[in-house]
């Protein structure tokens, strides 16, 4: 938008604008003219750039059952548990 300004105001070219604003194409100043002529000031608001962040807490927790566990099942989760560890350690 002060780029825009500067241009009315002081009567500047394109050419003059973008050395003044150090812009490297003055066709970036040609197309945010046209677009805000267009479509006004919405179109010249910064914009943010990459993907947007999203936490997934689905995948991170594990579903803790109401119930304890049993005797039974103990060594079971036990043995589970060593081999996700054992796994781990021969990717590396």
């Amino acid at each position: 938008m002060q780029v825009l300004k500067a241009i009315d105001k002081d009567s500047l070219s394109l050419r003059a604008a973008s050395v003044k604003f150090n812009i490297p194409d003055t066709g970036i100043i040609d197309k945010w003219k046209k677009d805000f002529a267009d479509f006004g000031l919405v179109v010249l608001q910064p914009k943010t750039r990459g993907r947007p962040k999203t936490i997934n807490d689905n995948k991170r927790k594990k579903r803790k059952s109401d119930k304890p566990v049993t005797r039974e099942e103990e060594p079971l989760l036990e043995i589970e548990a060593l081999r996700c560890d054992n796994e781990l350690l021969k990717k590396f």
